[in-house]
């Protein structure tokens, strides 16, 4: 990114931005920057994200146990019992 840094005496700039009075009477630093534009983050909606799911891993995981339909203590069991079967 480039920049300009200058050393100015303060009356010279005064005539260009408006400057506090303890600044006009010595010198002053300049630093010119470009601006950097910022680019709002797109807008996903709850459409959108089920078409990005569809057929995907995260899918899988995410409807593997429909939690409303099952405790937590029913889903510990399930693990449970999985994870007990395997040698």
């Amino acid at each position: 990114m480039e920049f300009v840094r200058q050393i100015v005496e303060g009356s010279k700039l005064a005539n260009v931005i408006p400057l506090p009075a303890s600044l006009r009477s010595g010198k002053v630093e300049v630093i010119v920057l470009p601006i950097a534009e910022k680019v709002p983050p797109p807008k996903i909606s709850g459409e959108s994200i089920e078409e990005m799911l569809e057929g995907s891993i995260t899918q899988s995981l995410l409807g593997a146990i429909p939690i409303s339909e099952i405790s937590l203590e029913e889903i510990r069991e399930e693990r449970l019992k999985k994870y007990e079967s395997v040698d």
